[in-house]
């Protein structure tokens, strides 16, 4: 019914083998092949091996409840249970189903294929006969009607959310993806994005309808960007020549027949590429079987800078108007103008709006706007990496997050200082330019203290704690912890945020913070060891 022995399902068969090989090892059993396949369409975990394979429960008699979770899990129960996670069982007996199988129970139920026993009871624990899981596999068959069609992707267009097949016989067919499609990739559970033109793909139906698509990327020989510089056709078939990027060099290929080609993101023929068009090849088997073609230069609009990166080369990373992630490197004698001022890629600031031109791949030139504003609040975060220093700061209405402007300023008490200097909890007044800081300006600094110790005392209606701890020498204080809205707790034990209500007296706490005007104000709690 899943689809196993379907001939254009073999290479799909023969990857669940190799991704599962070494799981499906220790397991005696026939059904190893079988196994694997349904691990790859997550019908199978890893736990479940060992109820239904291992030695010790291979010959115990399947139970109803157990049915009923592989026939949802086979009828795509699990992506339905993820929106509608809470259901109710009307059985009788609705109290002995396993935790962990109710809503199983419940979508088998609703799709038809198991059915309750006699006085409204489901028998959750009862044997399944011969017959009964006769009846079922019946009305699962009927109920999927799983048909097939392959071919190689001949065009992707992820704004529209849809995906062109050409098939064998060279007709091709769009599909139109919704979230209810699974996208298969090497195994993977993938997005449209994840997918390429030129690969092969299995597209399942279900009665007729769009239900999966799986893709095992083809055995490529080389991948190159490169610059088209023609065509000829002899009696031996056509050839296409090509230049590498920032070469003179002459590359010559033999055009596989069964060819797939785009051009600016649609579907196209060689007629399309005109000699100087920006191209990204495959070859396979010594022919080229993909050119993915655009013209020498396009534009991406209405993007915003995400991050720059400078190892080696100067990276762009752009989120476009889609909420796509994309980079490109920034091209030598790139233009770059910033607020209608010519500039330098240096005073591009994460956040900017921008327009930009690419070409050959690379970007020549860059529109940009930034908004210059004053921030005040508290930092919750500091981040401090290569690339990407920033902190979060809360205004007291929500926390954003800034990156840090590599000749940012930082004064701390009226001198100058460096992040390393800063500390959570730090009132600041920043300076920034669209989602960057240029200026940290922190204007009274209270030092910073640190106290572990046993929670005596909580007070929710104030914010306060009592801590009782060992001072500087040695002897048990008490000391009154206030707490604000933005406090951090988090309890070690399970590794989850929470908040003051979630403390237990007799909890060990490690709480940091600083004096301010005599009173120990935190700024974050870590619980140590929970409550006895």
């Amino acid at each position: 019914m899943m689809g196993s022995s379907e001939k254009m399902n073999a290479s799909v068969v023969s990857l669940s083998n190799v991704l599962f090989e070494d799981v499906l090892a220790t397991y005696d059993t026939y059904a190893k092949e079988a196994a694997a396949y349904l691990m790859y369409k997550k019908v199978l975990s890893r736990a479940d091996l060992m109820t239904y394979l291992s030695s010790t429960n291979k010959n115990e008699t399947l139970k109803r409840y157990e049915a009923a979770t592989l026939i949802a899990k086979c009828l795509g129960g699990d992506v339905w249970l993820k929106t509608n996670p809470e259901v109710t069982l009307s059985y009788a007996d609705a109290a002995e189903v396993p935790s962990a199988a109710k809503g199983y129970v419940y979508f088998a139920s609703e799709a038809g294929i198991i059915q309750g026993m006699e006085n409204n009871s489901f028998v959750p624990l009862g044997d399944v006969t011969r017959a009964q899981i006769a009846v079922m596999i019946h009305r699962m068959y009927t109920r999927m009607d799983y048909s097939y069609t392959e071919g190689v992707i001949a065009n992707i267009d992820t704004t529209a959310s849809t995906i062109t097949v050409r098939d064998s016989s060279g007709e091709s067919e769009m599909y139109s993806i919704n979230s209810n499609v699974a996208v298969m990739l090497d195994g993977e559970q993938s997005r449209l994005a994840d997918l390429s033109v030129g690969q092969e793909i299995i597209v399942t139906f279900s009665n007729g309808a769009l239900y999966s698509l799986d893709v095992v990327q083809m055995a490529v020989d080389e991948t190159f960007l490169a610059v088209f510089k023609g065509k000829s056709t002899d009696n031996s078939g056509t050839t296409v020549k090509f230049s590498p990027l920032d070469s003179t060099q002459t590359m010559s290929y033999k055009l596989a027949d069964d060819v797939v080609i785009s051009y600016n993101g649609g579907k196209g023929t060689l007629t399309d590429v005109k000699s100087g068009d920006y191209v990204k090849v495959s070859v396979v088997s010594g022919k080229v079987a993909v050119i993915e073609a655009e013209s020498k230069t396009t534009t991406i609009e209405d993007a915003r800078v995400e991050s720059i990166t400078f190892d080696p080369d100067v990276v762009i990373t752009l989120r476009t108007k889609n909420d796509e992630l994309e980079s490109y490197e920034l091209a030598s004698g790139a233009t770059i103008r910033r607020n209608n001022a010519v500039t330098t890629f240096n005073e591009l600031q994460a956040g900017d709006s921008v327009d930009v031109t690419l070409e050959y791949g690379k970007i020549s030139n860059v529109v940009a706007i930034g908004i210059t504003r004053k921030v005040t609040g508290q930092i919750e975060e500091i981040t401090i990496s290569k690339n990407n220093s920033g902190l979060v700061v809360n205004n007291g209405n929500k926390a954003t997050k800034y990156s840090l402007a590599r000749d940012a300023e930082i004064i701390l008490d009226g001198k100058a200082a460096t992040l390393y200097d800063l500390r959570i909890g730090y009132e600041v007044e920043l300076e920034t330019t669209s989602a960057t800081i240029t200026k940290v300006e922190v204007k009274s600094v209270a030092a910073p203290m640190q106290i572990t110790g046993e929670i005596t005392l909580i007070n929710t209606t104030y914010g306060m704690l009592r801590v009782s701890h060992p001072d500087a020498n040695g002897n048990i204080v008490d000391t009154q912890v206030f707490t604000k809205s933005t406090v951090k707790i988090l309890d070690s034990n399970d590794g989850k945020m929470k908040s003051l209500r979630d403390l237990e007296v007799g909890q060990h706490v490690t709480v940091a913070g600083a004096e301010n005007v005599g009173v120990f104000e935190a700024t974050s709690i870590m619980v140590l060891a929970n409550s006895q």
